[in-house]
């Protein structure tokens, strides 16, 4: 009796909410439990997951693999070239300095000159190509302006 009287007297809520109940049972009671996967099923999917991955990463350690042998066949192919391209020239040596410096734009784009490569060999480039190792070659240092 002296139960029912309280939850009678309890009055209007200060918040002013008055659709909210005491709460007379416990909460976890209410909760419905997560429904968890046995050890068994969890090891399962976790061997699968570990067999995925090592199939991902046979599969990326072979594209590594190609992409490499394709890139040393193209530098053995570009070096091949330039080996063949060079013993195949016949060229006239431009002693005087006068003469290159006298030819236009479109005369200098059809000479070629040998510089030596990274590699140790001698390539023809052409004549606005920078040599190896120029300091001339490298961009311009941006200098600081005063105000």
């Amino acid at each position: 009796m002296s139960n029912d009287i309280a939850v009678r007297l309890r009055g209007r809520p200060v918040s002013g909410r008055t659709w909210k109940h005491v709460e007379t049972k416990r909460s976890s009671s209410i909760k419905a439990k997560a429904v968890i996967p046995s050890w068994s099923s969890r090891s399962a999917e976790r061997e699968a997951r570990k067999l995925i991955k090592e199939k991902e990463s046979e599969l990326i350690a072979a594209r590594k693999e190609r992409l490499a042998s394709a890139k040393k066949r193209r530098e053995e192919k570009k070096a091949r070239r330039q080996k063949n391209e060079f013993k195949s020239s016949s060229y006239q040596v431009i002693s005087n300095q006068h003469t290159v410096k006298a030819l236009s734009k479109k005369q200098m784009r059809m000479i070629k000159r040998t510089r030596m490569s990274k590699e140790g060999q001698i390539e023809l480039v052409g004549a606005y190509a920078p040599t190896l190792g120029d300091a001339t070659s490298a961009p311009p240092s941006k200098k600081r302006q005063r105000r």
